[in-house]
């Protein structure tokens, strides 16, 4: 596996990204930001322990490197024959970021993954996994609560502070349908994910009256459904909008019908930031 310098990833994407999001991309120090005083935060430490720390993997006697217990922690200055295990800040440079993102992200970076994605079971959409690799490009979490739990519910607050009916259509709860079924968009935006970041804190200023990259249209219109073209892409009618191609997302399973009716109700509500 090969792993190009933050730097020159960076460089690629400038044109593509907000200044914000192109600093995700080089290294943060370890003791700021995600690093959480040099440690690793409760809810990454705890989508590790569920995701890839159970008996048998990477638990402490298992296969290395230990990604479980008090070993954990050695990830960020820990080093695999390819490089770092993680930098944090820099997906490309983080061998564990490498071995988890989808084909088509290392594609577009010139990334070449040596062995199978990871975690084995293939349960790339378990939102452990998109809390992994958001901490790993650079985003930030609370210093307690977190992860999820057995049963795939969200423990702890992780969702910005939102609490109240998990039906109702506020962004908050728009957010938590992101971060279930959109894991190729919460990374930073490259070609690779149609340069659209769904990072947590970010989101709502890349989609709400912005314009879509490839129609005529916004991707989220403020009060108009019928033209905001997000909504299209995952309700499955983008090719009813001039110019709209390629698939219907996410593209590897439709997003729940609550979910799409909470989505269209939000943008029809006026896509409030609440």
């Amino acid at each position: 596996m090969s792993l190009r310098p933050a730097k020159s990833v960076c460089l690629a994407l400038l044109s593509l990204l907000p200044s914000a999001a192109c600093n995700q991309l080089e290294a943060i120090d370890e003791t700021e930001g995600g690093g959480g005083g040099g440690g690793i935060p409760p809810a990454v430490r705890q989508a590790f322990t569920e995701s890839c720390g159970k008996g048998g993997c990477h638990n402490d006697g298992g296969i290395a490197p230990v990604l479980a217990g008090p070993k954990l922690d050695d990830i960020l200055t820990g080093q695999s024959s390819s490089g770092p295990l993680v930098t944090l800040g820099d997906t490309a440079n983080s061998y564990l970021a490498v071995k988890m993102l989808p084909d088509s992200v290392l594609s577009a970076l010139g990334i070449t993954r040596n062995g199978l994605r990871m975690p084995l079971d293939g349960d790339f959409a378990n939102p452990n996994n998109q809390i992994i690799l958001a901490w790993i490009a650079g985003a930030e979490f609370p210093a307690d609560g977190g992860g999820t739990t057995g049963d795939g519910t969200t423990g702890g607050d992780t969702d910005g502070g939102s609490t109240g009916d998990p039906s109702a259509p506020t962004f908050a709860n728009v957010q938590k349908i992101f971060n279930a079924s959109c894991g190729c968009h919460l990374i930073p935006a490259s070609g690779a994910n149609g340069n659209l970041s769904l990072v947590e804190g970010s989101a709502y200023a890349n989609i709400v009256d912005v314009k879509s990259p490839t129609v005529a249209i916004d991707l989220v219109e403020p009060g108009d459904p019928t033209n905001s073209y997000l909504l299209r892409k995952v309700d499955g009618t983008f090719a009813d909008v001039p110019g709209g191609a390629g698939t219907m997302m996410p593209p590897t399973a439709m997003i729940a019908a609550d979910d799409l009716m909470l989505l269209e109700e939000w943008i029809a509500a006026g896509a409030l930031d609440n």
